[in-house]
């Protein structure tokens, strides 16, 4: 995962500049990649496993999007910003992906293991609180 990130900073902008992010041709096709991933992530997981660790995993989302909503709230508000402004800033520090996550579980050959099950899970509920909180 972290050489595809590398791989896209060298082609892209950042680099050598030889892949134009705006084009419509590469949105074309990284929109169904994306969908292929998480369609394959999903084939592989357990729903039954993953309502197991549910308790947990829920434990683990409410602590990962409090401490940087708090945080980013708190910096917002150092700043000097607006609490609306500090709020959106700490609500957008609570956005985590899914599909990361899930890939580079599956990468290590983890995606089954329990406490794989409590990141992936806790992912999904922390994504959830994130989308109510920017709404």
């Amino acid at each position: 995962m972290l050489g595809e990130l590398i791989g896209g900073m060298i082609v892209g902008v950042s680099g050598l500049r030889l892949v134009d992010p705006h084009d419509v041709t590469l949105h074309l096709l990284s929109e169904p990649g994306v969908i292929l991933l998480l369609f394959l992530i999903g084939l592989d997981t357990n729903l039954r496993q993953l309502m197991r660790v549910g308790g947990s995993a829920i434990a683990v989302a409410i602590v990962g999007v409090a401490l940087p909503f708090a945080g980013g709230f708190a910096v917002g508000t150092l700043l000097g910003y607006s609490g609306i402004v500090s709020m959106f800033l700490g609500a957008a520090l609570t956005a985590t992906s899914v599909g990361i996550t899930a890939r580079v579980l599956s990468d290590l050959g983890h995606l089954k293991d329990p406490s794989s099950q409590v990141i992936l899970g806790a992912a999904v509920v922390d994504d959830l609180i994130g989308l109510v909180l920017l709404t």
